[in-house]
């Protein structure tokens, strides 16, 4: 197994979703550096010599690359090429299911980052999606008949490309939704459930349009299948999968009473944690994404990544998964301000006592900070 664990060692509840342990993981840094700067009282601007010191580099995608400002995201691109032709090893990891490895590729190259003349196994090699991890873990687990929860095709395409074709998905292949889930009446689970009644998991995708028909059909999957099989030798529970943990994300900017604001949305994890807290106790999920221990063994695996992880710089905007996963894994951590995480949110982080695994080794204002300081030249020199 890539993963290194099995799947009846679970832990998790409603507020740390439900991260695999199977080995010990290295902790974070315990050294914050300290700085006199007002803006960044616990933790300091990298230096240029700082930030192009690193081996490996894993960048988020979401609120760092794309997802923002055409100006940020154009130097945020030459960031990204610059270290390139540094021949630094590049890696993007997005918990975001909702498209594939090379729908993902795709959208840097359409962003303009540079991968050369790398073929396109090598560049789906540097890409990490909540999709594949997800297909992967169904794929290497033994789980073949799925629940899909989505909106998008991105899991259902990764998971056909692995042999996992006979999964129930909310929507059908094209993206449409499925018939089944035409009614908003939650007791029409039962009719979904009697329907289609050979599932052998639950996944949580990010759903734009979860309802409690959706809700309602993985409870009782779940329960049913507890109520007819739990009194017989060898009983496991249906696992609840989550393609990623995140709590929330960003759809957008919007103006509103003269000022402009994040349209804030539902996150993943939020989604599956419904699901998990409609038990008494509540029931863990298997987080897919970031920070979770699945990913962690993945990029630390021989047999996978092989990613010498202390030797690497975790990029991300977001505290709660990609500093988070940056510290669990014993990388050094750079929060760029441009996504979900805001000014305010991380001098309250910074604020609180003691250690915290949410508290970034860096901060920038956006990842292409050096690319404005003239450090990094705007335009890729040809």
């Amino acid at each position: 197994s890539l993963w290194g664990f099995s799947m009846d060692r679970r832990q998790g509840n409603s507020t740390t979703g439900g991260y695999f342990v199977a080995s010990p993981v290295p902790a974070g840094p315990s050294k914050v550096a300290y700085t006199e700067t007002h803006i960044f009282p616990t933790c300091e601007k990298p230096s240029f010599e700082e930030f192009t010191s690193f081996e490996t580099y894993i960048f988020d995608c979401d609120g760092v690359i794309w997802g923002i400002s055409d100006e940020d995201s154009k130097t945020s691109v030459a960031t990204v090429n610059y270290l390139l032709r540094l021949q630094k090893r590049v890696m993007f990891v997005t918990n975001n299911s909702n498209k594939t490895r090379a729908q993902f590729v795709q959208q840097l190259e359409s962003k303009g980052v540079n991968f050369g003349n790398r073929s396109q196994e090598e560049k789906l090699s540097m890409m990490i999606s909540a999709s594949y991890t997800t297909a992967a873990f169904l794929q290497d687990s033994g789980l073949k008949r799925p629940f899909i929860i989505t909106s998008d095709t991105g899991v259902l395409e990764e998971c056909r490309m692995l042999g996992i074709t006979d999964y129930f998905a909310t929507i059908t292949d094209d993206g449409k939704p499925a018939a089944l889930f035409q009614k908003l009446d939650m007791c029409s689970a039962a009719d979904v459930i009697k329907a289609r009644p050979n599932v052998d998991s639950i996944v949580v995708g990010w759903d734009m349009q979860l309802t409690a028909l959706k809700v309602g059909t993985a409870v009782n999957y779940i329960k049913w299948h507890e109520d007819l099989h739990a009194s017989e030798p060898g009983y496991k529970e249906m696992p609840l999968i989550a393609c990623s943990g995140d709590t929330g994300g960003v759809l957008g900017k919007t103006s509103h009473l003269g000022r402009e604001l994040k349209l804030r949305a539902i996150g993943n994890g939020a989604m599956a944690d419904i699901i998990g807290r409609s038990f008494d106790p509540p029931k863990a999920w298997v987080d897919m994404g970031k920070p979770s221990d699945a990913l962690l063994l993945l990029l630390r695996s021989p047999h996978a990544y092989n990613v010498d992880l202390s030797k690497a710089l975790m990029v991300g905007d977001t505290l709660q998964t990609d500093i988070v996963f940056g510290n669990r894994g014993g990388m050094k951590t750079l929060l760029v301000l441009t996504g979900v995480t805001s000014q305010l949110e991380l001098d309250e982080e910074l604020r609180a006592s003691g250690p915290s695994v949410r508290r970034p080794t860096y901060v920038l204002p956006k990842l292409g900070s050096f690319v404005d300081s003239g450090h990094i030249a705007r335009v890729e020199k040809v």
